[in-house]
């Protein structure tokens, strides 16, 4: 299994470039998968761009810890984000977007069943945590 540290390293990179990406460059992004959008369309592509990266640094900044019932309350609330963002991307397939929307149901779904299984994972105690989960 991915150790946790590096599955959160990846997915702070890979949020926090396409954050950036969205802000910096929505249009040409956008028409990639065939999308123009009105101006305030674009904004709010931008606010999105902006809650990715926001999103990749406060990933980057939990992935070293060794808490395993914060690891788990990580885990499951990726989980749960990835997942609904899979099933928005399904939705925009069946919709009639282009083929390379496929990429993104790939990419969350691949997210959301490496977080799921995380979150399926009781936390161990340590002296950290005594506590149980939730």
């Amino acid at each position: 299994m991915i150790k946790f540290k590096v599955l959160l390293t990846i997915n702070a990179v890979l949020a926090a470039v396409s954050g950036i990406a969205c802000m910096v460059m929505p249009d040409q992004l956008l028409a990639h998968y065939d999308v123009s959008l009105p101006p305030m369309g674009l904004v709010v592509y931008q606010f999105w761009g902006a809650t990715l990266l926001g999103l990749g640094l406060l990933i980057w900044l939990f992935r070293d810890t060794s808490d395993h019932n914060l690891q788990w309350k990580i885990s499951l609330s990726l989980f749960i984000t990835n997942a609904l963002c899979c099933v928005m991307a399904v939705r925009g397939q069946y919709a009639g977007a282009n083929s390379r929307g496929w990429s993104m149901v790939i990419l969350f779904g691949l997210f959301a069943l490496i977080y799921g299984v995380l979150a399926l994972m009781k936390p161990r105690k340590t002296p950290l945590n005594d506590e149980k989960p939730g």
